[in-house]
């Protein structure tokens, strides 16, 4: 025989016996069942479909009544979208009521329950939450750890449909770190993709993209994971976003095509509604509307109740471009009623919204507000369920719009003052203000210990060597740093129905020089809510584009060391023109809004051509419910201490803090010595100190010496490097030393200090930047000086840009001088900023002064003597 033939023989043999193992694979419902179980634990149901319908058959053929019922519910689960899902959900529920078999198998009852959460979860969030609240109880039962992580992550998306987002956060990134622990690929994948369109809806689009990168790298080792529907669809959503829309169509396209090939059809439908969202971002309207009839009718067949809402929202919206206004309100209409009905409460704000969109567009004026205040209804009750600063802070940005477009109506049509300000004030430094209302009681330990992990890993980050080792810490920082969301919830703000300050009340408060300026920028019109002790009136004013860059200008030529006292006057005539009494009222109070927050008022420009620096003082508020209550405040008796000062950190002696707030991003070099900074606080000490003052100077200025006096003084100084950041405001941070034996990295970042809890009631940041940050809708700008608001602090002094040494020195020396003569806080830096002008001249730009701004109360004196505060005359 040759060795050919030999060859051939060979593979003959190998292909029957090949052939033979796969047919009795599929004659072994076994088998089928465990491949099929595997590809659903993995998420990927479309390839377990068959394997599953196999299964069952055999099984039954068999009479294994048991396994054959374990079979059909996984072939339910993997075929649902072809199903009518309020059919099989009342299937799975009568299994689970009356079924002798799932009743007594507990392995079977928890499939079952499983299956049933998954298809209840796109009709209902509320019998989902229940579905999966049950599944939990029957996982414990069984020790079965990782579906007692995924039903936990489970209920957390339930809870988000619900509106509950601090108790959603924090389950599913809990949910996430579990299933990294228990090694759980499908549930790794599933939360990843879940914390990435989290961060779509956020608009942080490359956040997300981070994570669902990460989502499809697992699925890369797994393929047994199969298509990643989910993933890809928070991809196309965030491409869509950032504009790169043939990225977006190509995606689209490809997701659609998977999921007719595999009649994934709730795949399909999302698909659809995303991709006309494309179409309709390249002009393409007929295509988007043939999607979205599309997608309607899939949902409607399929009783898809949250998609149908999506898809016909998305449909109004081309209506009401078409001009076909009763169409499009009979839509959104729809729409809103569909996604409240389906349990999808975070939504529906944004459903009712456009709604009162289409009614104010059509006159129905009155009809419109009562549709606002439907969604400020929903709107209170998310923000008061939630119990951390920056979940309350995430939600107010993402809806301030529908708070300013309902003042917007009232003020252009509905002449109701009191109303125009009871709803502005809805979300005004909301958090802010439940924090002045509500007070807060400790951090729980858990809190605490994550803070030290976060410092830890910083210093362990100074000292890795390689690439590898910096990417191994950083990932254990990301995880932790969503540990942040796990903390306790026995700890929360104290629950209670919010309610403003009356107007009235506000008015009678105010002395008879002072003003408040609340601002409302809109398109095409702004306003100016104007309150003092004898009236209150709405100013209309530009619209918003135009003051935004006109505001941007006059910044640029201030940051820039320039002078344009002919922009200054531009901008006044902008925002007070039409509000002559701004000029006999000496004492302004600004509630800013967008870019005003950023604006110092001071260096406007009268009509007479001075800064109004020269005839004013200017303080700045969240709100007036803030000011309101803050002004309240009595006198703390607990500060038993006078001054803490921070500064003459020897930045060059410091090379772990420089390597570590390179490798985090706060700066590009070394940090450079603040020469001036240690005079600072000694001239603040020689002003106002006395034998009880804490100053931390040079070697001394640690982060741990920080924390450990700051609930103990009155007054804080800090004159230390500052960092704002834009898109991670929580990460701002103040530069201090790190102590090695404290574990601390010397490293305070602003979601630490809002832990701090200060007894201090006048904070001063003499550093860069450290009122900057992102503008957070009508909370106002998340920054440093917000942290130390909401950490305890009744004033914050920061500034707006970038300051130089010595001139910030001779505004503190004058402040502290002013303060220690009794005047006001307000007025002290108000009057240092004056002798600045008077001493100085020409010389004296606004550059040198107007970056320093007060947030808060000002209307009081310190007592140098005892360090109590004394209301100002």
């Amino acid at each position: 025989m040759n060795t050919k033939r030999i060859i051939v023989g060979l593979l003959i043999c190998g292909a029957i016996c090949t052939a033979a193992r796969a047919q009795a694979t599929l004659d072994d419902p076994d088998a089928l069942f465990r491949q099929a179980l595997r590809y659903g634990d993995l998420y990927n149901w479309a390839d377990a479909a068959p394997l599953f319908s196999q299964a069952e058959q055999l099984y039954a053929a068999r009479g294994d009544n048991r396994n054959a019922l374990y079979a059909h519910f996984g072939r339910l689960r993997s075929t649902m979208e072809q199903l009518s899902l309020p059919e099989v959900s009342e299937e799975l529920g009568l299994d689970l009521d009356n079924n002798p078999l799932v009743q007594s198998d507990n392995e079977l009852r928890l499939f079952c329950l499983v299956v049933r959460g998954d298809i209840d979860g796109e009709i209902d969030a509320v019998p989902m939450r229940r579905d999966w609240e049950a599944a939990l109880s029957v996982a414990q039962t069984l020790g079965d750890k990782k579906w007692e992580n995924r039903a936990s992550g489970e209920i957390g998306f339930a809870l988000f449909l619900a509106g509950d987002v601090t108790t959603a956060r924090q389950k599913v990134t809990a949910a996430l770190i579990g299933a990294t622990m228990l090694q759980d690929a499908g549930a790794q994948i599933r939360y990843l993709a879940a914390i990435g369109h989290g961060f779509v809806q956020l608009g942080s689009y490359e956040d997300a993209m981070g994570y669902f990168d990460k989502a499809l790298k697992i699925a890369a080792t797994n393929p047994d994971a199969g298509y990643q529907f989910v993933v890809n669809e928070g991809r196309l959503q965030a491409f869509r976003s950032m504009g790169k829309l043939d990225a977006a169509q190509e995606l689209a396209d490809d997701i659609i095509a998977h999921a007719r090939a595999k009649q994934k059809h709730v795949k399909e439908t999302q698909a659809l509604i995303t991709a006309s969202t494309v179409a309709t971002a390249k002009n393409d309207e007929p295509k988007a509307v043939e999607d979205l009839q599309a997608a309607i009718e899939l949902a409607q067949k399929g009783g898809f109740t949250r998609l149908l809402a999506d898809a016909q929202f998305y449909l109004e919206d081309i209506y009401r471009k078409r001009g076909d206004l009763p169409k499009a309100e009979s839509l959104a209409a729809a729409a809103a009623e569909g996604t409240q009905s389906s349990g999808d409460i975070y939504l529906v704000p944004f459903r009712l919204q456009a709604l009162a969109q289409l009614q104010a567009s059509q006159g129905k004026y009155r009809e419109a507000s009562e549709t606002y205040d439907r969604a400020s209804d929903i709107l209170d009750s998310m923000i008061g369920n939630v119990t951390s600063a920056q979940a309350k802070l995430g939600l107010i940005t993402s809806m301030s719009a529908i708070y300013s477009e309902h003042f917007t109506l009232i003020a252009s049509h509905l002449n109701n003052t009191s109303k125009a300000f009871s709803v502005l004030e809805h979300a005004r430094g909301r958090v802010t203000t439940d924090l002045l209302m509500s007070g807060r009681p400790p951090d729980s330990p858990k809190e605490l210990e994550i803070e030290k992990q976060i410092a830890r890993l910083n210093l362990e980050l100074t000292k890795a060597k390689s690439s590898g080792e910096v990417r191994k810490v950083r990932d254990e920082i990301f995880l932790v740093e969503e540990a942040r969301w796990l903390a306790p919830g026995s700890n929360p703000w104290k629950s209670r129905p919010w309610e403003t300050i009356p107007l009235e009340r506000v008015r009678n408060s105010l002395p008879p020089n002072q003003m408040m300026l609340e601002y409302v920028l809109a398109e095409p019109q702004s306003y100016c809510l104007a309150i003092t002790k004898d009236f209150a009136r709405i100013v209309p004013l530009a619209g918003r584009g135009d003051i935004d860059k006109l505001v941007s200008e006059y910044l640029k030529t201030l940051k820039t060391k320039g002078t344009s006292k002919q922009e200054g006057a531009r901008l006044y005539t902008m925002l007070l023109k039409g509000i002559p009494e701004a000029s006999t009222n000496v004492r302004l109070i600004v509630v800013p809004d967008g870019p005003l927050h950023l604006l110092p008022f001071e260096a406007l420009v009268d009509t007479v051509g001075h800064y109004m620096v020269s005839s004013h003082t200017i303080t700045y508020a969240p709100s007036a419910t803030a000011l309101y209550l803050l002004n309240s405040i009595p006198p703390r008796e607990t500060a038993q201490r006078g001054l803490l000062g921070v500064g003459g950190v020897p930045y060059d002696q410091a090379p772990e803090l420089n390597k570590l707030a390179t490798l985090r991003g706060y700066t590009s070099g070394a940090l450079t010595n603040l020469p001036a900074s240690k005079d600072e606080v000694l001239a603040a000490q020689a002003a106002i100190g006395n034998a009880s003052d804490t100053l931390l100077i040079g070697p001394g200025a640690t982060k741990s010496a920080f924390e450990h006096g700051v609930d103990q003084h009155t007054i804080i100084h800090l004159a230390v490097h500052g960092f704002a950041n834009v898109k991670h405001p929580d990460r701002a941070a103040l530069m201090l030393l790190s102590d090695q034996q404290s574990g601390d990295d010397g490293i305070l970042e602003a979601s630490e200090i809002v832990h701090l809890h200060t007894n201090a009631d006048l904070v001063v940041l003499s550093s860069c930047d450290t009122a900057v940050g992102s503008l957070q809708g009508e909370e106002g700008v998340a920054n440093l000086s917000l942290a130390f608001m909401l950490a305890g602090s009744k004033t914050v002094i920061s500034t707006l840009w970038s300051i130089d040494d010595t001139p910030a020195l001779y505004l503190m020396k004058r402040f502290y001088a002013h303060l220690a003569a009794k005047d006001s806080v307000a007025y002290a830096l108000t009057a240092a900023k004056r002798d600045m002008l008077k001493t100085y001249g020409a010389q004296a730009i606004p550059y040198y002064w107007a970056s320093f701004r007060l947030d808060g109360a000002g209307d009081y004196s310190i007592s140098v003597s005892s360090k109590k505060l004394a209301a100002a005359n």
